[in-house]
């Protein structure tokens, strides 16, 4: 009986189990009918297969019934969690939000953003100077579009990361473009460094390299960026960004021009020309070296160097190496002097006046040394194993002024002439007009520059041919080397003064000279008054002079500009009384009186001119001379007369 209870037990046990499974699959059939509403297509399935399709589906449908909730939670508001430039407008609608925003714009937009640089001065940037704006509306509409845009699912992963971690916007800030780049170029100029290339030093005839140093510039976008960000921003100091500016020529790069100068400095050079000979020494080629980047297939030293293939890492095509060669320029200074006897100089064409017409004579090319080319095969000859001796090419020398730039100036005939005379007994003095006029006969005038007497005859010396004349210097008539140089200034204003051009400066003597037309003097001198005038056409101008050994000639050529001049003189105004001073003289008798000086009394006078063109008044100009008194000198006797009566005879 036990032994049948023992296996009645056992199946009930077996039966009990089946049971439970069976329930167990009821049931999860049961789940699955209600949440899928397809239990059919589960039947079969083993437990981990569906319930690998029932929970990613169910976290699905979980995460869109959270977003649903959420969006029908945050409806016609901006999500919580989303800010703006720092400013919290979650939970806020788009017109909330824009207020906010831009009641912070007034508030913090116009204080300064401070910029600095490690040692270098800090700059105060306001946002007038960007001539920056801030866009609230645009910023608030953008603040509401978080979670609504992109898609369901990105709408639905925005809503749920900005309940954990804050979205962060920008508020849109335009600038004027030519504004910022001045600001930035400010700051540009106080930071950037340029990149300095290897290069070559020779010390006598010996080279050495001078190392490259890589430049630094400032990071344009991203300092731009940083200053508009920070115009609303808590953090309103920012830090330059810079970038590294490479060098084109590195220290492997510049190696190979060491052998080249090595080469070129191992002796002297001989230069000939047909039987002439020059010789020039490795310290004076020294002196012509410079060094310039060339790519390395173009170098004649990267063959024979042991630079790198490729020092810049820029591919082969793109290498630089520095190349040694002879500066046309520099050897221009010691070769051109003494070679430049090969040849004859070019002569510019000029121009003959006569009883006011104007002749052309034309301008002739010269001949002389060709030093580009010198320098050009001294190269290649210094660099190369053979003989170190060329030969010195000649090339046409074309005149500054040659006969056609003649003919186009404009010079067609006399445009104004004005004469004066003086005393050809004081030798010096005639001979300081002679040398001035000399010293500014041909001389041309361009279309709007401004001639100056000065600046045209330069300081006058002894070794240009000047003596010691009479000269007024500060109201006293003395002795100076030059003296004379008035008569010339003078006439020369009066020749400007009839032709109508612009008087640009001119300035009268102190004491009145009763020889020259009242108020129409002009003085100058060396460090002192100078006399000034304008060519205002449209083409050259040229100013001849001409004397005898009493007068002085001056005439300004070109095309008639038209001019009409008209004249007036006011009468003498602001007389001051000259004062005389009586010298006692024991040489004369009591009573005698002898001018030694004449006087002459302070005076001012007005001279107007007006210049007219078909009747249209071009300009008047006013010149007011105002001269000082002159000091009158008396000797007087002080000699005593006898007064013994003369004897008679006696009865």
């Amino acid at each position: 009986m036990d032994q049948e209870n023992n296996q009645l037990s056992d199946l009930d046990e077996a039966a009990l189990d089946n049971w439970k499974r069976d329930a167990l699959e009821r049931r999860t059939n049961r789940h699955l009918k209600g949440a899928s509403g397809v239990l059919v297509a589960f039947r079969g399935w083993p437990l981990w297969q569906r319930l690998l399709v029932i929970v990613p589906s169910s976290l699905v449908a979980v995460v869109l019934a959270i977003g649903v909730v959420d969006a029908v939670a945050a409806a016609g508001k901006i999500h919580p969690g989303v800010e703006v430039s720092g400013i919290p407008v979650g939970g806020l609608k788009v017109e909330e939000a824009e207020t906010k925003i831009a009641g912070v714009i007034e508030r913090e937009f116009g204080k300064p953003v401070t910029v600095s640089h490690e040692e270098t001065p800090t700059w105060e940037i306001t946002a007038a100077q960007l001539g920056a704006d801030a866009d609230s509306g645009t910023a608030a509409d953008a603040a509401f579009e978080v979670g609504r845009s992109g898609g369901t699912l990105n709408a639905v992963v925005d809503r749920l990361t900005a309940w954990f971690t804050p979205i962060e916007l920008q508020v849109p800030i335009s600038s004027d473009e030519s504004m910022t780049a001045a600001v930035l170029d400010v700051v540009a100029a106080a930071v950037d460094r340029a990149p300095k290339d290897a290069t070559i030093a020779i010390d006598g005839v010996e080279p050495s390299i001078v190392p490259a140093e890589p430049g630094i510039a400032v990071s344009r976008e991203r300092l731009r960026a940083g200053i508009i960000k920070a115009l609303l921003s808590r953090e309103r100091i920012v830090r330059v960004p810079m970038d590294t500016v490479p060098v084109k020529i590195t220290d492997e790069a510049a190696k190979p021009a060491i052998d080249e100068v090595h080469r070129m400095l191992a002796g002297p050079v001989q230069v000939t020309h047909e039987a002439e000979k020059w010789q020039f020494t490795a310290q004076e080629i020294a002196g012509w070296l410079a060094f310039r980047p060339v790519s390395a297939a173009e170098s004649t030293a990267s063959a024979e160097s042991s630079a790198p293939a490729d020092p810049a890492g820029n591919g082969g095509a793109q290498e630089l190496v520095l190349e040694a060669y002879i500066d046309s320029a520099k050897a221009t200074e010691v070769v051109g002097p003494r070679v430049g006897g090969a040849g004859h100089a070019a002569v510019d064409a000029t121009f003959k006046v006569s009883n006011g017409s104007v002749t052309i004579i034309p301008s002739q090319d010269g001949v002389g040394p060709d030093i580009e080319a010198l320098a050009s095969e001294m190269t290649i000859v210094l660099k190369g194993t053979g003989t170190r001796s060329l030969e010195l090419r000649t090339r046409r020398v074309e005149p500054e002024i040659t006969t056609e730039k003649a003919r186009g100036m404009g010079i067609k005939g006399r445009i104004s002439t004005y004469t004066t005379t003086y005393s050809a007994g004081n030798k010096p003095r005639v001979n300081n007009i002679h040398t001035l006029a000399d010293s500014i006969d041909g001389t041309l005038i361009a279309p709007g520059e401004t001639f100056s007497f000065n600046g045209t005859v330069g300081e006058r010396t002894a070794s240009k041919g000047y003596q010691e004349a009479p000269a007024i210097v500060q109201g006293k008539l003395v002795p100076q080397l030059g003296g004379g140089i008035c008569q010339v200034g003078t006439t020369l204003f009066n020749t400007v003064f009839e032709s109508g051009l612009p008087v640009v400066e001119r300035r009268n003597h102190s004491l009145y000279i009763d020889h020259y037309p009242k108020g129409r003097d002009a003085t100058v001198s060396w460090g002192g008054p100078d006399f000034k005038f304008k060519n205002d056409t449209a083409t050259w101008v040229l100013l001849a002079a001409g004397y005898t050994n009493s007068s002085l000639t001056i005439s300004l050529y070109g095309t008639d500009p038209g001019y009409d001049v008209t004249s007036s003189v006011g009468g003498w105004t602001n007389i001051k009384a000259h004062t005389v001073t009586e010298v006692p003289d024991p040489t004369l008798p009591v009573g005698k009186r002898v001018i030694e000086q004449s006087g002459a009394d302070g005076r001012t006078i007005v001279v107007t001119r007006t210049v007219r063109k078909n009747g249209t008044v071009v300009r008047e100009d006013t010149f007011k001379s105002v001269y000082r008194s002159e000091e009158e000198v008396v000797r007087v006797g002080t000699m005593p007369v006898s007064t013994v009566p003369s004897e008679t005879a006696s009865p």
